[in-house]
C-alpha cells in the first residue's frame, strides 16, 4: 500500500568530483551494471528487458523492503557521457538523477544531480540524507569508492 503523499517535501542537490581517468572509462561506472563494482550492496534486477542494458527505456529493481525501488533509465547518451534516471520507492520517495562526466584531458569531472521528493513518516530523515553537508560527503565517498574500484581493476 502506498502511504499518503499529502505531506510530500522536495530537495534538489548537485555535486561533483574529479576522477583520474578518461570520461569514456568513467561513464560506464554510472550504469546499473557498472555500479556493482563500487557499491557493495548494489544488486539491480532486470524488469525490462530481461537483461539490464545501459540505454533509454531499461527498467530494473534495486533494494529490499522499504528501500525497494524501481529505476527507469530516461537517457543514456554515450557520446555526451550523460545519463538520466528516475527512481521510485513506493513506500517513501521518488528521485530524478542526472549524471554527467566531463572530459578534462586524461582525467574527468563527474557532476551528479538529485531531486528527491519524500513523503511518509521517514521523509525528514530521507531529506536530511540530502542536506548540503550530507550530499558533499556522499560525493567524496563516491569519489573514494570509485577510485578504490579502479585501483583494484588496475592491480596485477
Amino acid at each position: 500500500m502506498i502511504p499518503s503523499i499529502t505531506d510530500a517535501q522536495q530537495v534538489s542537490r548537485t555535486g561533483g568530483f574529479d576522477l583520474d581517468c578518461a570520461a569514456d572509462t568513467a561513464f560506464p561506472l554510472f550504469s546499473p551494471q557498472g555500479e556493482r563494482g563500487w557499491i557493495q550492496e548494489w544488486d539491480p534486477r532486470p524488469v525490462f528487458p530481461d537483461t539490464i542494458a545501459f540505454r533509454k527505456g531499461t527498467v530494473f529493481r534495486q533494494g529490499t523492503g522499504e528501500e525497494h525501488a524501481v529505476w527507469t533509465i530516461l537517457d543514456a547518451d554515450w557520446r555526451q557521457h550523460r545519463a538520466e534516471y528516475v527512481r521510485v520507492a513506493p513506500a517513501s520517495h521518488t528521485a530524478h538523477i542526472e549524471v554527467r562526466v566531463d572530459a578534462r584531458g586524461a582525467k574527468c569531472h563527474v557532476i551528479v544531480s538529485y531531486t528527491v521528493t519524500a513523503w511518509g513518516e521517514h521523509a525528514g530523515a530521507l531529506l536530511e540524507a540530502f542536506s548540503e553537508n550530507a550530499y558533499a560527503t556522499r560525493m567524496r565517498d563516491w569519489q573514494r569508492m570509485i577510485g578504490e574500484c579502479m585501483g583494484k581493476q588496475k592491480a596485477p
